[in-house]
């Protein structure tokens, strides 16, 4: 049976004691690092969040003094812009509210709440000269009958039928019967209208300003668009839900940290630097 060397058993106990003491201290500076460095991406986090809050109030402000402008205003072609609100569910006016209660969808940023509503206000200006004929029908009654029906580009279409029947009186003239008078007898006008009216409508965000706009696009004849009330609300279930899986949990970059290496003297902490992959639970990432 061998025996172990009192001398050498505490030459052991202090060096496991000094190792025990700077893993402990090193392992609280290091736990440490991490929560600051934790705190810190949280500081940035909520300080993003604050910019992008003002950056969507300033949008706002912007978009109550907006009006209707024209981007373009070509033959046959007319392409018409307007701001965008980004609004939370908590900020819709009752008038945005009853737009969303028309689409028979709800307003309270939860469950088939929209995430973007415009409503287009249009008016159509137009003077034609339509040639009419005289049409007599089996039994011998006559109208007055007109078709309008432009060509139009893309899948604008209109067509308007219309038709007066008529009755021409003659009655013996009272002071001549050897003459008389023709007077003419119109009945109800029917009208018969086909309408297609095409146009294109998207919310983008301008790549200078940052701003939310709307841009209405036509290529119907004599059709303009008075007012563009758009919006886009920012905390709908599936805007949060496109936010979220907006999130990377994988990522290439440069890491600069604190930790502890191994080599053949020991476990030494220390700073470093390098280049590699990491990795971030979306549960673990701030912000929406």
């Amino acid at each position: 049976m061998k025996y172990i060397n009192k001398e050498n058993l505490g030459k052991a106990k202090q060096i496991l004691g000094k190792a025990s003491d700077l893993f402990g201290n090193r392992f609280f500076l290091l736990s440490v690092i991490v929560v600051m460095i934790m705190l810190t991406l949280k500081q940035c986090g909520e300080a993003d969040h604050a910019k992008a809050e003002a950056l969507r109030e300033h949008n706002n402000y912007l978009a109550s003094l907006d009006s209707v402008r024209t981007i373009k205003n070509e033959l046959g072609h007319i392409i018409q812009e307007k701001a965008t609100y980004e609004l939370k569910a908590s900020e819709l006016s009752k008038e945005q509210k009853d737009l969303i209660a028309q689409l028979d969808l709800k307003s309270n940023g939860r469950g088939n709440t929209p995430n973007s509503v415009i409503n287009v206000v249009t008016e159509i200006r137009d003077s034609v000269n339509v040639a009419s004929t005289i049409v007599k029908d089996p039994n011998g009654d006559e109208s007055i009958n007109f078709v309008h029906n432009p060509q139009m580009t893309g899948n604008n279409k209109l067509k308007i039928t219309g038709k007066t029947p008529y009755v021409i009186n003659l009655q013996a003239n009272p002071a001549d019967p050897t003459k008389y008078v023709a007077s003419v007898v119109p009945g109800l006008t029917s009208l018969l209208m086909e309408q297609n009216i095409d146009i294109t409508t998207g919310i983008y965000r301008d790549p200078k300003t940052k701003r939310m706009m709307t841009r209405v696009s036509t290529t119907y004849p004599g059709l303009t668009f008075n007012d563009i009330n758009s919006f886009d609300i920012t905390d709908s279930p599936d805007t949060r839900k496109a936010l979220k899986a907006a999130r990377k949990e994988f990522g290439l970059g440069i890491q600069v940290g604190y930790g502890l290496s191994g080599s053949s003297t020991g476990i030494t902490p220390g700073f470093y630097i390098g280049a590699g992959i990491h990795y971030s639970p979306k549960f673990l990432q701030f912000g929406k």
